[in-house]
């Protein structure tokens, strides 16, 4: 599983988990449940990272355009790929004030909204 990422200003604290000062609101590593959390194998699992790419299990896609769309939400132009094709979408990816990360007419799953909580990785000691 890849990562991926968006663009925003500053950080915050979401649900309870810390975002690392300089991290973007959406970074990190989110699922559709806890559960798909520790799954290695669910393809309910996404990442974000390093600004404009954002990973699901089989598709990749990077944002051209991130435009603010209100408080904690961004528009965004996506380039894709996964299983063998190429792809346009136009989500709207927001922060939910439970701090969920949801996702409107994204670019995976069948319907046309995804939502998913944030992961929170073991630290590498």
């Amino acid at each position: 599983m890849r990562a991926l990422s968006l663009v925003a200003a500053g950080w915050v604290m979401v649900a309870g988990c810390g975002v690392a000062s300089g991290a973007q609101l959406y970074e990190g590593f989110w699922a559709s449940t806890r559960r798909d959390c520790t799954d290695r194998d669910s393809a309910n699992r996404m990442s974000i990272e390093g600004g404009n790419r954002l990973y699901w299990y089989e598709t990749r896609c990077r944002a051209g355009e991130i435009k603010p769309d209100g408080d904690r939400a961004w528009k965004m132009r996506l380039s894709c790929e996964g299983e063998g094709e190429k792809f346009k979408s136009n989500p709207r990816v927001s922060i939910a004030t439970d701090g969920r990360l949801v996702i409107d007419n994204g670019p995976v799953g069948q319907a046309k909204r995804q939502t998913y909580v944030r992961c929170e990785l073991p630290r590498k000691r």
